[in-house]
């Protein structure tokens, strides 16, 4: 199915074109199993579709052209009879296949990048980890509400103090809500600053958790599990861990989302 259309006074306004800097091949994000992307024939939702990819399209090839139509970025890109046509940007991101994603020695940096600002509730470390493109997913639960940073709210999730209803408790049901602060930053503590595992792209025991442990809608975003093993103590239930989606943009790696996991009844 085709995707939603965005307001139409945002489609409607004057398009204006930006530099030509996106070269890279993309990937089609966020979009459900049984969505596609349209392309169309004018950086407008309201000009006509000439083709539409796959939700989970790879190896997307662009031209080079960028625009912005009212509040909407749009990048052109080449249909499958290499005719040039228009996007939503938010759509997409640049394709990076697993087996270079996962021998990227900048991504263990980045997690530790991660690690220090999450320790030392370093804002401005923080927001510069954060995609500048997309922000920062944030689910305190899988099925959970998303919180989305982008990169100037960020600078300010350890100090402020606007609750998110976060999702409903899997045991008790109740609602959790709370801050940053509150709510996922005790888990994002307990995890990053302890003996923890990283495995790339690869869920392990999550999945008896949750049949589909990465969203669907990020298939085409690379990720790293953290886990910290459970104690003795509480017969090794009481593990956690977080599985930290990353974007690239411009060639540079930045956190996409973090989904948070830990056993539950």
């Amino acid at each position: 199915c085709a995707l939603p259309p965005v307001d139409a006074t945002a489609a409607s306004a004057e398009t204006s074109t930006a530099p030509a800097v996106q070269t890279k091949l993309l990937a089609a994000i966020l979009l459900g199993e049984d969505e596609s992307l349209p392309i169309y024939t004018e950086a407008s939702t309201e000009s006509s579709v000439i083709e539409s990819f796959p939700g989970r399209a790879v190896k997307i090839r662009p031209t080079g052209e960028t625009a912005v139509t009212g509040e909407e970025n749009w990048v052109e890109i080449h249909t499958s009879t290499t005719e040039a046509g228009w996007v939503q940007a938010r759509y997409v991101t640049e394709y990076v296949p697993e087996e270079i994603f996962c021998a990227d020695s900048r991504i263990p940096r980045l997690l530790d990048d991660l690690q220090v600002a999450i320790q030392n509730q370093d804002a401005d470390l923080f927001a510069s980890l954060v995609s500048p493109t997309h922000g920062l997913d944030l689910r305190y639960y899988r099925h959970g509400r998303v919180a989305n940073y982008n990169q100037e709210e960020a600078a300010w999730a350890f100090k402020s103090d606007y609750e998110v209803v976060w999702g409903n408790e899997p045991g008790s049901g109740l609602e959790t809500k709370g801050t940053f602060s509150e709510i996922p930053l005790p888990k994002l503590t307990e995890v990053f600053t302890a003996p923890h595992e990283r495995y790339c792209n690869d869920a392990q025991n999550l999945q008896a958790f949750s049949q589909e442990p990465w969203l669907p809608e990020y298939a085409n975003i690379n990720f790293y599990q953290v886990f910290k093993e459970g104690t003795e103590q509480y017969g090794g239930l009481d593990w956690r861990a977080w599985l930290v989606g990353v974007e690239y943009v411009n060639d540079e790696p930045y956190l996409f989302a973090l989904i948070h996991f830990e056993w539950t009844p």
